[in-house]
């Protein structure tokens, strides 16, 4: 089984001259949602219309916990389905040099390596891309109608996957260094990117792959491979996340000016923050394997965040106001 687990594909790059890594989640852009699970337990989720679905040509489900991509080929109800990510905040400069970038997955459920899905991925060719809102993605302007990157990268996922696995896409920097040497391209911005399915004819395999959304519910009807259920919760660390590894300017350069401070307290189990503003901020903390571990958001100055996690070396970003601060800690 070629299960590409992160823990096979990511050695952290710390800022090593002026080489630095970029781990960029699914984040949620208002709005809120209750759902009743089969089992009684009603949860509430927050919303993100930064992962969207395409079916044929229409507009797929806006909030649904799963995001799927490429073929349906039942010879009676046969459908194309696109996937559309949009990420925020991109702190990288115009014209840095992009090494390898990647699109992390969890996956929504199992699939046997004979459930072929056949994905071209490409960028949105634009300076800033807009959320797919009703506004920005409706069945008269789809996301195979917005402009696409000259740069395509197939994926062919041809292996058996484990649900609620971390899989990644092959490597996509030609699309992300398109993008970023656009002329209009500014430190901050957003992009999208776009894993278009393609007819492989009738078939009765479930040639498609599902994907965790940012409203992803681990549902107590779906179990591991070791029978354990879903515990019905939400879990953020499953959201799609996109990994840049580049060379120029980190986009680090004010924030890195300030008094910040961010540590580990053993003692609260908290991550401790001290900055000298109080703006809204994003904290994310990965593991060393590049997994997202949680996230926070802060409109303080003083914070303690609390963080019971394994003992090891944690990234932890904190974005504010389009520009990031990344400090590692040790958990003892």
């Amino acid at each position: 089984m070629k299960k590409l687990l992160l823990s096979k594909l990511f050695v952290f790059l710390f800022i090593i001259g002026a080489q630095a890594q970029l781990y960029v989640p699914i984040r949620a852009t208002g709005g809120q949602i209750t759902d009743t699970l089969d089992n009684g337990t009603v949860v509430t989720l927050n919303l993100s219309s930064d992962d969207a679905e395409q079916e044929n040509d229409e507009v797929d489900s806006p909030y649904d916990d799963d995001l799927d991509a490429g073929w349906e080929g039942a010879p009676d109800d046969q459908n194309i389905l696109t996937l559309g990510l949009r990420f925020t905040d991109i702190t990288i400069d115009q014209g840095a040099t992009i090494d390898s970038a990647f699109i992390i997955f969890h996956t929504h459920e199992g699939k046997l390596a004979t459930d072929v899905a056949d994905l071209d991925i490409v960028g949105e060719a634009t300076d800033n891309a807009l959320t797919f809102d009703s506004t920005n993605f409706n069945d008269m302007y789809l996301l195979t109608d917005r402009p696409a990157t000259a740069a395509s990268v197939n994926w062919l996922v041809d292996e058996e996957w484990v649900i609620w696995t971390a899989y990644r896409t092959p490597d996509i920097s030609s699309i992300i260094q398109e993008i970023v040497n656009r002329p209009g391209w500014s430190n901050g911005n957003a992009l999208a990117l776009i894993l278009k399915g393609k007819d492989q004819g009738p078939s009765t395999d479930e040639n498609a792959r599902e994907f965790n959304a940012f409203e992803n519910i681990a549902d107590p009807d779906d179990t591991d491979p070791q029978g354990n259920p879903g515990d019905g919760k939400n879990h953020p660390e499953r959201v799609p996340f996109l990994a840049i590894y580049y060379n120029g300017l980190t986009g680090t350069g004010e924030l890195a000016k300030q008094p910040i401070n961010i540590f580990h307290n053993s003692f609260s189990n908290t991550i401790q923050i001290s900055r000298p503003t109080a703006n809204k901020a994003e904290v994310t903390v990965f593991d060393l394997l590049g997994n997202m571990v949680n996230q926070y958001n802060l409109s303080s100055g003083q914070a303690a965040l609390p963080f019971s996690a394994k003992p090891g070396m944690y990234l932890v970003q904190l974005t504010e106001n389009g520009k990031t601060f990344s400090e590692k800690i040790v958990v003892r």
